[in-house]
């Protein structure tokens, strides 16, 4: 590709003149990544990066570029950047590093202007990949690199202005030093690709790149498409090919779509079946024992959060996880009501996604956990960790309950929900007192105080009709999950075991105070299943040991639902 060179010696991309052509007045913001040659075991040893900025302008000491040095509890690559260099056209740019806590999840690295700058920036550094490095039983933000292939979120690796300014964002791929060509796919397609829109910083962060070799599936109609990093258990294509339809009836019901969507797959050992939403596109896990039936609710889950993410302000910020009650209630409920009303999953599948929040939830020793200390226990307990998914998930269907019986059948949730996302699309703000005002307009009073109810953390109760007239409602014994010691040890660094409960089935199984536990493991989901084993690799003086033990405790009558007939 020609260049231009500045005065500084740096090299701008002719494309630079080219990229936004489409919005001409619209300052650009071009991300050029090149990935190096895998070495023997397929691994890629760094990225190097090169981003041109538009309009930026800083006064001496101003934020020019962030990058988190730890998102939402990821260590990201932001302390291991090498070469970095930042210039514009009169010469390099002096930048001063300063770091700041933002909560106890996340910390961000900022560069502040050294002098005054204005017009083009252009920064270079190269981003080195530990292949040694363990996977994350943590959002899937962090670089890694398999199979000739790396992957990672913008949050983890790409320096941001520090700004608000809108750019358009073009994404180049450069496979010379990869030595035998690769193919890079991003959240905005396939290849080499502009954005379809000028997007703000703080969208661009959750936008994810996978570069080298990875499986792909093509853009289809509506541009959904694929990719996945390392070697699946099954074939990708019916899944793929089935995740597509369902996109296709999501754009149908909410009246939109953006005009491509991405779904991106990565191995995981320690926390298979994971994902998370980003810009346009999602991220998820497998392992070689996943199979497709695992993975559609998922796909299901994740993709809704390109139309409901968030009421304003995202869930990933510092302290925006008060709102993941809505956003991530909302993905649960419709991710088993939109697939059945599709005709995409069966009735039995519908009842097992809801049999499993629904006993998660009744049986959560938390479940009257206020939504006001969600932010902080939410990384630190998983079962503070999913009331938002499964409280959220319940109310809402309560919620939709209750309007079509007030309207006698003819609105249900789906309106508050469509007139939320039209208000936001609209420019206008789609925040908590929007929805006290549309919930208010269908329920009344009645309506806000089982709101505030709810957010006060008492128990919600769908009606034994809420799901239709081929379900009902009632009520079984089922074991609150229980790992049998204070679950605060899994946070500590080593993580000894403290607070051994005498009698529970980890003391029963032979784990001993003060062992210390090696591995991780997904605890979200260990919840959900009643019939699940938990593996310990625990350090005892000199011996490595493997206790295996179901994590549950006291039965409980919960509710769950089933055909009724």
């Amino acid at each position: 590709m020609p260049t231009h060179r500045t005065l500084t010696g740096l090299l701008v991309p002719s494309i630079l003149l080219l990229a936004g052509a489409a919005h001409p007045a619209v300052p650009q913001l071009i991300i050029h990544l090149a990935p190096g040659a895998p070495d023997a075991a397929r691994h890629i040893p760094y990225v190097d990066v090169t981003l041109t900025v538009q309009d930026l302008h800083a006064k001496p000491g101003d934020a020019l570029f962030e990058l988190p040095l730890v998102a939402n509890t990821v260590v990201t690559s932001g302390k291991d950047l090498q070469q970095l260099a930042f210039a514009d056209r009169t010469g390099p740019i002096a930048a001063i590093v300063q770091d700041k806590a933002e909560d106890g999840s996340n910390t961000t690295r900022t560069w502040r202007a050294g002098r005054a700058i204005e017009g083009v920036v252009t920064v270079r550094y190269r981003v080195p990949i530990d292949a040694a490095a363990l996977p994350l039983a943590l959002p899937q933000y962090e670089i890694r690199t398999e199979n000739g292939t790396f992957s990672a979120a913008a949050n983890a690796f790409v320096l941001l202005p520090a700004d608000t300014t809108a750019r358009v964002t073009r994404i180049e791929w450069d496979f010379d030093a990869y030595g035998a060509g690769g193919t890079g796919v991003s959240s905005f397609g396939v290849g080499n690709v502009v954005a379809s829109a000028p997007l703000p910083p703080a969208k661009l962060g959750s936008v994810y790149y996978m570069g080298g070799r990875p499986g792909t599936s093509s853009p289809a109609s509506d541009g959904f498409f694929a990719a996945w990093q390392g070697i699946p258990p099954f074939d990708m294509t019916p899944l793929m090919t089935w995740g597509g339809k369902l996109h296709q009836f999501y754009g149908s019901f909410f009246g939109y779509a953006s005009p491509s969507f991405g779904v991106f797959g990565r191995t995981n050992t320690r926390n298979p079946g994971s994902g998370i939403g980003l810009t346009d596109s999602f991220a998820y896990t497998f392992n070689q024992s996943s199979k497709p039936d695992d993975l559609r609710s998922l796909l299901a889950h994740e993709m809704l959060h390109s139309w409901v993410n968030s009421l304003d302000g995202s869930m990933d910020t510092a302290g925006g996880l008060d709102r993941s009650w809505f956003g991530e209630g909302l993905a649960v409920h419709y991710q088993r009501t939109l697939p059945f009303r599709a005709g995409m999953i069966s009735a039995a599948d519908f009842l097992k996604d809801l049999n499993e929040t629904a006993a998660r939830y009744y049986t959560n020793i938390k479940i009257a956990t206020p939504n006001s200390e969600i932010p902080a226990g939410f990384w630190r307990d998983t079962r503070i960790r999913v009331l938002p998914y499964d409280r959220g998930s319940l109310y809402f269907e309560m919620v939709d309950a209750q309007i079509r019986v007030a309207s006698k059948g003819k609105r249900s949730l789906d309106d508050i929900v469509r007139t939320m996302l039209t208000t936001r699309r609209n420019g206008q703000s789609m925040n908590e007192a929007l929805y006290r005002t549309l919930l208010k307009a269908e329920l009344g009073d009645k309506g806000s105080a089982d709101f505030d109810a709810m957010l006060a953390g008492g128990t919600v109760l769908p009606p034994s009709d809420a799901y239709g007239p081929g379900f009902r409602r009632l009520t079984m014994p089922l074991r609150r999950y229980d790992l049998g010691f204070d679950i605060a040890s899994l946070q500590a660094r080593p993580k000894i075991v403290r607070g051994l409960v005498k009698g529970s089935n980890a003391d029963k199984a032979g784990l001993k105070e003060g062992d210390e536990i090696l591995n991780g493991f997904p605890q979200d989901a260990l919840q959900g299943d009643q019939q699940a084993y938990v593996t310990l690799d625990v350090k005892r003086a000199n011996q490595t040991l493997h206790i295996r033990y179901q994590p549950r405790g006291e039965t409980v009558q919960a509710y769950q639902w089933v055909p009724a007939t």
